[in-house]
């Protein structure tokens, strides 16, 4: 069954919302592949996930008498990993906005759907669906800047880096999908990354610039 909708496209991101409705699931990933695109859009990071669901939300929201329609995007489950990775092989961050969290890792529900209420949900691919294409390359990341702060109560980091730039110690942070937060210690000449859940609020340092980054909320 073919649906005509409205063909959209995303520059920021080079997101690709193809018009018709595919199945089975690899037809999704083969189309993308056909007109240029990586495969089916990879959401890995808040800007990303939000520019998305605008790009996609008249098509979710849209009925047309047999039910709401699905998004295909680039999350499947891994075999190797055992658990839900993106298609380039990178995991999903903690904070990521599945519709019922954590999602299911046995592997009976191995594909990525964006429901029209904008979470995401693990399916046998059972439901019609777009296919949201996408370039991998494309990053992008939205924050702000706290001067002399540091983020407290750290329990770990996702990566510690020597640099002497904050805004490369920010391009670092925009280049993981799980960073929330990125702290330059002038000081020490290094850059710390951290995901959602590893510190909790912000103290008092003078040797220190953090970003932190736009969440899914």
């Amino acid at each position: 069954m073919l649906l005509s909708v409205p063909e959209t496209w995303g520059s920021t991101f080079n997101f690709r919302l193809l018009n018709t409705i595919n199945s089975p699931a690899f037809a999704h990933e083969n189309l993308c592949k056909e007109i240029g695109y990586d495969g089916l859009a990879i959401l890995n990071s808040p800007e990303a996930f939000k520019y998305a669901l605008e790009l996609t939300a008249p098509n979710r929201t849209s009925n047309s008498g047999s039910g709401a329609i699905r998004i295909a995007i680039g999350l499947f489950y891994n075999k190797a990993a055992r658990d839900v990775r993106w298609a380039d092989g990178t995991p999903y961050a903690a904070d990521f906005p599945f519709n019922n969290p954590p999602p299911d890792k046995s592997g009976n529900l191995p594909y990525g759907r964006i429901k029209e209420n904008g979470k995401v949900i693990m399916t046998k691919n059972s439901f019609k669906a777009l296919s949201l294409c996408g370039i991998y390359t494309s990053k992008e990341s939205k924050g702000r800047t706290r001067t002399q702060q540091q983020p407290d109560a750290q329990t770990s980091s996702l990566a510690v880096r020597q640099t002497s730039s904050f805004l490369e110690c920010t391009v670092f942070c925009g280049t993981d999908g799980r960073c929330r937060a990125a702290e330059f210690n002038k000081k020490l000449s290094s850059c710390k990354t951290f995901e959602s859940g590893m510190f909790s609020g912000f103290s008092a340092n003078i040797d220190t610039t953090t970003f932190v980054r736009d969440g899914y909320d």
